[in-house]
């Protein structure tokens, strides 16, 4: 069996991260490595960590800057590759907590299926459904969760519990950092599948999930922060273009999203969502102004 390393990213979010690093330790399989990611880290994050100790290895990452989630993934998927080879890759979010099978469900479902990338149901901490997998509009290429875990269709894996296998890991790569956040999970699954990996979803690995407790994205409609917002527009039609979505859908769609925003009077959303659309210094400016670090994409 190959080696299992999970990946957490922590910004700013100490308590939650140790919270899952528990919850980790009660699950009935236990990763051979967690590498944890600090994004802007500080001296007081690193001494707070420093306290604890784990029944597994834990390696830490200190980033001085906040490097976006792909970024700082990566950070870890080099490390896990250069002291374990080939291995299964768990990207976890920093604010779920891992039931105690979840792990091991986990598992069960990519070695029976082969998958490339497999994901969990997540539940919101009321213990209502919430999704682990997503479906994208053909046209359009918005996206929705399912309705249920009966919903057996679907396009991607949500990364807030993204586990690779050692093979698609191999063939597919890093990921990639074009995003900074957000939808660097659908794109990976789109790499994936052109390299001939499959999906799968175990429904019984379930994970409690804060959701958006770092950024509030999942905040009502209308009322999504401002940089996750224009973050969000922007990443969704970067990654159709970027995937072959069909053009005159992908318009569409972005007019339908700016003509929401004006509808609720949000005019200085819809000209930085423009002007970090058509332009990668204008996106690499936004970031930085926002508290992160972005080297633009070739």
């Amino acid at each position: 069996m190959p080696a299992i390393c999970t990946i957490l990213v922590n910004f700013k979010n100490a308590e939650k991260t140790v919270a899952c690093l528990r919850a980790l330790e009660n699950n009935t399989i236990h990763p051979d490595c967690v590498y944890v990611i600090d994004n802007a880290s500080t001296k007081e994050s690193q001494e707070y960590f420093c306290k604890f100790t784990f029944t597994f290895k834990v390696a830490w990452i200190w980033n001085k800057e906040n490097r976006g989630f792909a970024a700082a993934c990566n950070q870890g998927i080099r490390a896990a590759s250069k002291e374990y080879g080939q291995c299964y890759v768990w990207l976890l979010n920093n604010d779920t907590l891992p039931t105690s099978t979840a792990l091991e469900k986990l598992l069960e479902k990519a070695t029976a299926t082969n998958a490339g990338i497999t994901g969990s149901l997540i539940q919101k901490a009321n213990g209502d459904f919430s999704g682990g997998v997503g479906l994208i509009h053909p046209k359009l290429a918005s996206v929705r969760r399912p309705s249920s875990p009966a919903e057996t269709t679907f396009d991607y894996v949500e990364g807030s519990s993204f586990l690779i296998s050692p093979e698609c890991l191999q063939k597919t790569g890093l990921i990639s950092e074009e995003f900074f956040l957000y939808f660097e999970e659908s794109d990976y699954c789109c790499n994936a599948k052109r390299n001939g990996f499959t999906l799968a979803w175990a429904t019984d690995s379930v994970i409690m999930h804060d959701i958006g407790s770092s950024t509030g994205s999942e905040n009502t409609k209308g009322k999504v922060p401002y940089f996750i917002d224009c973050l969000m527009i922007r990443n969704r039609i970067h990654f159709a273009l970027k995937n072959d979505f069909p053009t005159s859908g992908v318009i569409l769609g972005f007019i339908i999203s700016l003509a929401l925003r004006l509808k609720r009077l949000q005019f200085s959303r819809i000209l930085t969502i423009l002007k970090i659309t058509l332009s990668k210094t204008a996106f690499k400016k936004f970031i930085e102004k926002n508290g992160g670090y972005y080297e633009i994409q070739g």
